[in-house]
């Protein structure tokens, strides 16, 4: 009786184990530590908030849908495949190459891999889901799979490898862009993306610009750094643009911005901007960074009201008068000192008490710009009154014009910029030494002996009223200044050369 007991029992049991395979099995499974790389396993313990003797679970993985694993030292993401249900994903500064575990994650919307070790991005293919991919900083070279991506909305993929364009067009709803620092030379396919509102293709090998013509009715923010720019024609038209960066180029003209009024923020510094004048309309203008360039005239900005940071740094900038009754930004940030108005490394004369300081000081600029500063020497046509800086100063004798040349007094000009200057009343002979250069001219002659060598001049020296005079060019080229003729003022600005 006992013994059937027994067998009967121990068949309910195999029955049991027949009915439920594998159960046991499929526990000890589920609590098998599926992550190989030990960073990554940290960091997710962390965002979990698990204590670091817990195993990780594919329950675990699971549960995921924000993380942020950046800057973890990851190498390998094996096993975060199963992180099924993750919508948005941050895995920059990282030392990833292989993206294979993250196919099966089909709900990302948000994928960030900036800064890491990556040369292919294919195995993202299946992410259709996908709205926002940052991959700058690597090594990839093509983008062939935003072409399986239909959703993507942005892309960042500066700091890369690519040069062929060729796939974007198929990512038809792309609207913004990102590909400085890359090896582009042909932007045909942009012409064709009339979705996109922002484009950064800065620092990369582009000669012709003019396939943007056709993003002239969309875009809001253009990026064209470091690009070999020398004419801004291409976008006239651009009415919509809000932002435009086109520094380190080589741009001299402004007048295609002149009716660009949606314009509020400009970045031209490092080109060879010398007039202001097409900015005079651009009333919403509110951030203009002009540094490293040959402006000198501000009166195009007077009315500029909402224009709240000018960084107007190397240039030739010698009166603050247009720009006294506007207002520049100034904030702390991390513990610094952030001033809007930037005024380091031009012509004005900020010597205590001159009017020149005062308005520089009411503007509240950046006062390191105080012990970076040359002056100019102006003098006005028909008038004996020269001005060196802030400082006025009689000359006997008037500058004048005749035909059609524009003549100083040689002896104030030279002097104040450091030369020596002798007159020999019985030959008529001005001499003036600078800097080992010797320079030897007669009175009514155009030709002009420089150290051993005979120049001509385009006009000759002449002397009226005791004094001598020569043609503002030969200032020009002869003395190592630049001049400018301020026609308002019948003013001729001569600004000395700064010397690197």
């Amino acid at each position: 009786m006992k013994n059937g007991i027994a067998v009967r029992l121990f068949m309910f049991v195999f029955v049991l184990s027949l009915v439920f395979p594998g159960q046991a099995s499929m526990e000890e499974l589920a609590q098998e530590p599926v992550i190989k790389d030990e960073n990554l396993e940290q960091a997710i313990h962390s965002w979990l908030g698990k204590k670091g003797d817990e195993p990780l679970t594919k329950a675990d993985l699971e549960s995921l849908t924000v993380v942020s694993l950046s800057g973890k030292g990851i190498k390998d993401l094996q096993g975060l495949e199963y992180a099924v249900n993750v919508t948005e994903l941050d895995l920059n500064n990282n030392e990833i190459t292989d993206l294979t575990p993250l196919k099966q994650l089909s709900k990302i919307r948000h994928l960030s891999l900036k800064a890491n070790q990556i040369s292919s991005i294919e195995e993202l293919s299946a992410l259709k889901e996908m709205k926002y991919l940052e991959i700058s900083w690597n090594q990839i070279s093509s983008l062939e799979v935003v072409k399986q991506l239909p959703r993507l909305i942005e892309l960042d993929a500066d700091h890369n490898q690519i040069s062929n364009v060729q796939a974007l067009p198929g990512a038809s709803e792309l609207a913004y862009l990102k590909m400085r620092d890359n090896a582009i030379e042909n932007i045909t396919p942009l012409g064709s993306m009339k979705k996109l509102t922002y484009l950064d293709v800065s620092s990369n090998k582009i000669k012709d610009f003019s396939p943007l013509r056709m993003l002239s009715t969309s875009l809001t923010y253009l990026g064209i750094d470091d690009g070999q720019v020398s004419d801004l024609k291409i976008l006239e038209g651009f009415y919509k643009l809000e932002g435009l960066s086109a520094n380190h180029n080589n741009i001299e003209s402004l007048a295609p911005l002149a009716k660009l009024t949606n314009l509020s923020t400009l970045d031209l510094s490092s080109n060879k901007i010398k007039d202001l004048e097409p900015l005079n309309h651009l009333n919403k203008l509110g951030i203009l960074y002009l540094d490293n360039n040959r402006v000198w005239n501000l009166e195009p900005l007077r009315n500029l009201k909402s224009l709240s940071i000018l960084y107007l740094n190397n240039n030739r900038v010698w009166s603050l008068e247009p720009i006294q009754n506007n207002s520049y930004d100034f904030h702390w940030d991390t513990g610094a000192e952030r001033y809007g108005l930037q005024l380091n490394d031009n012509y004005l004369d900020l010597s205590q008490g001159t009017q020149t300081y005062k308005i520089f000081n009411k503007l509240n600029a950046d006062r390191y710009g105080i012990r970076s500063q040359r002056k100019t020497q102006r003098l006005i046509i028909g008038s004996k009154t020269a001005y060196l800086g802030d400082s006025i100063y009689n000359i006997p004798a008037a500058p004048f014009i005749q035909s059609g040349r524009t003549y100083v007094p040689i002896r104030f000009i030279s002097e104040k910029l450091g030369a020596s200057v002798n007159w020999n009343q019985k030959t008529k002979e001005v001499t003036i030494q600078k800097d080992g250069k010797t320079i030897r001219w007669y009175v009514g002659n155009k030709q002009v002996k420089i150290n051993q060598q005979t120049v001509m001049s385009d006009a000759p020296l002449v002397l009226r009223n005791n004094s001598t005079f020569v043609p503002v060019r030969f200032v020009s080229e002869q003395l190592n200044t630049s001049v400018e003729y301020l026609g308002s003022k019948k003013m001729v600005i001569i600004f000395e050369n700064k010397t690197a």
